[in-house]
């Protein structure tokens, strides 16, 4: 800008014109629509508060009028107001001191006592429960003063109106039970709390029970028909100290005499099994019976597997037979059927020659038996021996035992000679085929008589055997050096 004065071009922000030393003085321009706004929002303040200030004035003077109005009526208010204080007074001496009221039944007790009249005094409260049956201030007066008089049954009775009773406040029936249960223990009564609380099935009951009775215990393993050991384990569902608990197998409910339970049940031999268990806690209160039934009905072990089946053979073989594991063969080949005291399989039997009848039985740790198991095996090797050639080889062999003197039969001592005729062929359980000599000894006079001996002599091998009988009827084979 110039200065007014000199022209001077004055530089911006300075107060004083540099060459004639002016001062400068800044006016705002002037803009009415501003000046517009600042008018009217001055003029609403001022309403605003001219607003206030008459509602003020008006609130006061409806309050005015108001007590005005109720200083005419004041005489009508207080009549109805004493109206209503005699009748509420009245009401309630009624209710005080009449015959029906709970005071004056609680009253005429309480002074009956007072004058050592207790008996009065009950039979007071017994007529006030009689005409006021829902009056728990009554029940619970004359609970206390049977209590005072060494009643403690009727005590209990009086208050079990008030547990067993659908009328009254749960704070009410809450301290009827506490009071119950305190007299109960304090005769240590404790059996008589279990059968007040299991008796009763409302919530207040409930809450108690928790305390005084315990949680029937579980069974781990739920009961049924089992084919092997079972494991039973049984928990425990209360843990107050001194809660404890027991068990029975096969016998009545459990008690403090049973059997304690710490390790699980091992149920190992066949049969039926009913397991009950109770915990019992400090009061000696018993829980309810955990119960259930246990058969163990084990499976027979398998048959033993025999290797060879039922047949003819020819050539050596070896017989084998296996079984589940834990178990033990044993065997047979007489007819009768194995046990435990019969053959014991241990290794690979070999095939006797000739026709054997074989049983099997596996028996497990437990001593019981599978299926036996039947094998009919005839084992008869090729014939290498003739009819004659078993012949010569039983002289020759009777000969070099000095049965006989030489080949042709000559005994010693004895006049004739024997001779050796076949038979027939048999079959010896076990040992083979044979054929059947019978021996004669021939006189002189050419006369034939057999020596009752007969000889056995093996078609494949041409062993010699003497041949005799069993008790039971069948051939044996009589080793001939023991003649």
């Amino acid at each position: 800008m110039k200065c007014p004065e000199c022209g001077f071009e004055i530089p911006e922000g300075h107060m004083y014109c540099d060459k004639c030393g002016l001062e400068i003085k800044i006016v705002p321009e002037f803009e009415p629509e501003v000046e517009n706004e600042i008018n009217e929002t001055l003029s609403g303040v001022a309403d605003e508060l001219n607003k206030e200030e008459r509602l003020k004035k008006e609130k006061l003077e409806r309050r005015r009028e108001f007590f005005s109005k109720l200083k005419e009526k004041r005489p009508v208010i207080l009549v109805c107001a004493g109206t209503i204080l005699i009748l509420f007074l009245a009401i309630l001496g009624f209710l005080l001191f009449s015959d029906r009221s709970a005071y004056y039944y609680l009253r005429k007790a309480d002074a009956a006592k007072k004058s050592g009249n207790m008996n009065d005094a009950i039979e007071y409260l017994i007529e006030g429960n009689k005409n006021l049956p829902d009056n728990p201030d009554i029940i619970f007066r004359l609970s206390d003063y049977y209590l005072e008089n060494g009643d403690s049954e009727s005590a209990v009775d009086a208050l079990r109106k008030i547990t067993d009773s659908e009328n009254f406040a749960s704070d009410k029936i809450y301290n009827a039970y506490e009071s119950i249960i305190s007299i109960y223990e304090q005769s240590k009564m404790y059996d008589k709390i279990a059968e007040l609380l299991n008796d009763s099935s409302n919530e207040t009951a409930m809450s108690f029970r928790e305390k005084y009775i315990p949680k029937a215990p579980l069974m781990g393993v739920a009961g049924g028909e089992f084919d092997d050991v079972v494991i039973v384990t049984i928990l425990p569902q209360s843990s107050q100290d001194g809660d404890v608990t027991y068990y029975t197998v096969n016998d009545g409910n459990p008690d403090s005499s049973s059997i304690i339970y710490e390790n699980a049940i091992v149920l190992d031999e066949e049969g039926e099994y009913i397991i009950k268990a109770s915990t019992i806690n400090r009061y000696g209160i018993s829980s309810e019976v955990a119960e259930d039934t246990y058969t163990v009905i084990k499976g027979t072990p398998s048959a033993p597997e025999i290797m060879e089946p039922s047949g003819d053979y020819n050539q050596n073989t070896m017989i084998v037979a296996v079984a589940d594991a834990g178990c033990t063969i044993f065997y047979t080949t007489d007819g009768s059927d194995p046990t435990m005291e019969s053959k014991q399989y241990i290794s690979p039997i070999t095939m006797p020659v000739g026709t054997t009848h074989y049983k099997f039985v596996a028996i497990d740790k437990d001593g019981l038996s599978s299926e036996i198991v039947e094998r009919d095996y005839h084992l008869v090797f090729t014939r290498l021996i003739s009819k004659e050639q078993a012949v010569n080889t039983l002289v020759s062999t009777l000969v070099r035992l000095d049965i006989l003197l030489d080949t042709s039969g000559k005994v010693r001592g004895l006049g004739g000679h024997n001779e050796y005729i076949y038979n027939k062929e048999i079959e010896i359980e076990g040992a083979g085929e044979y054929y059947v000599i019978i021996e004669n000894h021939v006189s002189n006079d050419g006369s034939v008589t057999p020596t009752g001996l007969i000889y056995a002599v093996n078609t494949h091998d041409g062993t010699v055997n003497r041949l005799g009988y069993d008790s039971s009827g069948k051939y044996t084979l009589i080793t001939i050096s023991n003649r």
